[in-house]
C-alpha cells in the first residue's frame, strides 16, 4: 500500500533532490522515497531494499564486502564532522550530517555482514585480530 503525500520543500534541498535523480537516473518521486527510507530506517534493521546475504552469489557478497560511500557523500560526510568539530555547524546542515552518518552505519553494518558472509563461504579468510 502506498500514501500519497504533498511536501512543500526549502528551494535548496529540492535542487539537491533534483540532482540525485539526475545523477541516480529515478524520477524524483522515487529518489525521494528512497532517501526517506534511508534515513527513517533505524540503524540496526535492514532496508526492505536489500536482499538478505544468504540469497545473494558470491561475487555479490564479495562486492559487499567492500562497498563504501560514494566519494561525493564521504567528501561531504567529512566536511560536516570537520564543521561539527569546530562547532560552525548550521542548523540546515544538521540533518544532512545525521542522514549521512546514518548512510555510513548502514554501509558499515552491510559490510560487516557481508565480511562473515564471505568467510562463512569460504571465499575468504577470516579477517586477523
Amino acid at each position: 500500500m502506498n500514501t500519497r503525500v504533498t511536501l512543500t520543500l526549502p528551494d535548496e534541498l529540492y535542487e539537491h533532490a533534483r540532482c540525485w535523480a539526475s545523477i541516480t537516473q529515478r524520477d524524483l518521486s522515487e529518489t525521494l522515497t528512497a532517501a526517506l527510507e534511508i534515513v527513517l530506517t533505524p540503524v540496526y534493521t535492514t532496508p526492505k531494499l536489500e536482499r538478505p546475504l544468504s540469497l545473494l552469489p558470491d561475487e555479490e557478497v564479495l562486492a559487499l564486502s567492500h562497498v563504501q560511500m560514494t566519494l561525493s557523500q564521504g567528501q561531504r560526510l567529512s566536511e560536516l564532522l570537520e564543521k561539527q568539530r569546530e562547532s560552525t555547524l548550521t542548523e540546515n546542515e544538521r540533518p544532512e550530517l545525521l542522514a549521512l552518518m546514518q548512510v555510513y552505519e548502514q554501509l558499515w553494518i552491510r559490510q560487516s555482514q557481508a565480511l562473515v558472509e564471505a568467510v562463512r563461504r569460504g571465499l575468504r579468510k577470516p579477517l586477523e585480530p
